[in-house]
C-alpha cells in the first residue's frame, strides 16, 4: 500500500468533505428539497445532483423525475436529471480516485482482475450499472476512481446511462401519473 500524493489526498478530502457536508444538510433541512421540486427543471438538476452526489438520498431522485415526468415535459426532464445524475456522480469517483493509495494493492489477485475487467468493458459497464435502478452505483463510481479510469470516459458513460434511466422514469411519470389524474377527472 502506497501513501497518496498529495494531489490525491486534497481532491480526496475535499470530496469527503463535500460528500459529508451534503449528507448532513440534507437530513437538517429535507423541508427545502420538497420545496426545490416546485422549481421545476432547475430543481430536478438539483436533486439529480444531490441525489448522486450523496448516499442520502438514492430514491429521492427517482420520485421527483417520476412525479416533474408527469406534470412537465417528460424529454427534458429525463434530460435534465440524467446530466445532473452525472454530475452528483463525480462526487462518488473523486472519493475513490483520491483514496486509491489507501485502498489498493497494485499485487492483488483482485485488484487485477478489475483492472482488467474495466480496461476491456469499462464504459459499457458503467452505462449498465448507471442505467439501471441500483443501489451499487455509488460504490461501483468509487471503485473506477479507485482504479485510475479515466474522468471525461466515466462522466460520459455515466451521463449516457442515467439520462436513459432518467427518461424511462419520466415517461412512466407522464403515462402513469397523467392517467391516474385524469381518472381522478383532474385535467394537465
Amino acid at each position: 500500500m502506497r501513501k497518496p500524493t498529495k494531489r490525491e489526498a486534497l481532491i480526496g478530502g475535499i470530496s469527503v468533505a463535500i460528500t459529508i457536508v451534503l449528507s448532513v444538510f440534507i437530513i437538517q433541512h429535507r423541508g427545502y428539497l420538497y420545496q426545490m421540486a416546485y422549481w421545476g427543471y432547475v430543481g430536478c438538476f438539483f436533486i439529480s445532483v444531490l441525489a448522486d452526489g450523496t448516499f442520502v438520498l438514492p430514491g429521492f431522485g427517482i420520485v421527483i423525475t417520476f412525479t416533474l415526468g408527469g406534470i412537465l415535459n417528460p424529454a427534458i426532464v429525463g434530460a435534465v436529471a440524467g446530466i445532473g445524475g452525472a454530475v452528483g456522480a463525480i462526487g462518488a469517483y473523486l472519493t475513490g480516485y483520491a483514496g486509491r493509495g489507501l485502498f489498493r494493492d497494485r499485487d492483488s489477485g483482485l485488484y487485477l482482475r478489475f483492472s482488467r475487467i474495466v480496461d476491456r468493458h469499462g464504459s459499457k459497464a458503467i452505462f449498465v450499472v448507471s442505467a439501471l435502478l441500483s443501489p451499487i452505483f455509488y460504490p461501483f463510481a468509487v471503485l473506477l476512481g479507485t482504479l485510475r479510469f479515466g474522468l471525461v470516459r466515466f462522466f460520459l458513460a455515466t451521463w449516457a446511462g442515467r439520462t436513459v434511466k432518467s427518461m424511462v422514469i419520466a415517461y412512466l411519470g407522464y403515462f402513469g401519473l397523467r392517467s391516474v389524474l385524469r381518472w381522478l377527472g383532474v385535467d394537465l
